[in-house]
């Protein structure tokens, strides 16, 4: 029997099923599940371009102001204004709100259907829950942006204050963003010690990329990954505080968790070292983008 592609097995899995009236409700979930098939992974690699292009201005950005040139310190949501006040800014940010909340569903399945085999040790945990929590972080800068193009204001005040407020008022809400907070230390530790080891990317397909420009792009994905999880692990330690001072004023966004990690040493140097690793970050979701192995979540 010759050996039959991704696409022919698809189309006879479909087929099959609205061929078989006996079981409609396999009809339907094969029509899903071809549908998730064609549209989950376009929308995955749209959502890493659209988090290089975030990433991007907000390094950028950073790396301007740590160097007296005119820019200034933002997060997530103030790049998403920034590019609604450019030429074709709307167009761009309808791309980058599709891409986002493609993003979040993909990572909310992923943790869900684990068709990576993380499974279900302390670090498969922590790995799932990780990527549960970025597909709600990134799912709701999505709708964010999807609330601009409406003319909608964005929020002003630091989203890490205001939901840590809201959830302080829930029963047990403050050991919640005391496990919250230890679970983005933890996942945020493991990444550095992958970017640290050399282990980051062992989910890309580097083959698509020219031989001559992989170490190059190796490196800087490494240093932007580790960058990024030190602000991970930043953004976690004050979660933690403000756990346990009951103070949802000492918890850290992301642009308040680049100042604080900047400012450990004097001078605006290490914060501009700070910022480049962001733009190294942008940099390795391109990467993403284009050699990420994604496999079928359903």
């Amino acid at each position: 029997m010759p050996p039959q592609n991704e696409s022919s097995v698809r189309v006879s899995l479909v087929c099959g099923f609205a061929r078989s009236p006996k079981h409609p409700r396999r009809k339907i979930r094969g029509f899903f599940v071809a549908i998730a098939i064609d549209v989950l992974e376009p929308v995955a690699r749209l959502g890493y371009v659209s988090k290089a292009v975030i990433y991007g201005i907000v390094g950028v950005l950073a790396i301007l102001a740590a160097l007296n040139r005119g820019g200034l310190f933002t997060d997530q949501s103030g790049a998403l204004r920034m590019v609604l006040t450019r030429p074709y800014g709307r167009m761009l940010l309808l791309v980058l709100a599709i891409g986002l909340c493609g993003y979040a569903a993909w990572r909310l399945l992923d943790a869900v259907m684990d068709p990576d085999r993380h499974g279900t040790s302390p670090t498969g945990w922590v790995t799932r829950i990780g990527n549960a929590i970025r597909g709600c972080i990134y799912g709701a800068l999505g709708l964010e942006a999807f609330r601009l193009l409406r003319g909608l204001r964005g929020s002003n005040r630091d989203q890490a204050e205001l939901w840590t407020a809201r959830i302080f008022d829930w029963p047990f809400g403050q050991y919640l963003i005391a496990i919250a907070g230890a679970i983005v230390v933890i996942y945020g530790g493991s990444q550095f010690v992958q970017a640290v080891w050399g282990e980051h990317g062992g989910k890309l397909d580097w083959s698509p990329i020219p031989s001559e420009f992989r170490p190059l792009l190796k490196k800087i994905s490494r240093f932007g990954v580790a960058v990024r999880a030190c602000l991970l692990v930043t953004l976690g330690v004050f979660l933690v505080r403000a756990a346990l001072s009951h103070d949802p004023n000492q918890a850290a966004g992301p642009r308040e968790s680049m100042l604080r990690l900047g400012s450990l040493f004097e001078g605006r140097w290490f914060l501009a070292f700070v910022a480049a690793g962001v733009i190294a970050y942008a940099v390795d979701q391109a990467i993403q983008a284009r050699c990420r192995r994604i496999r079928p979540v359903l």
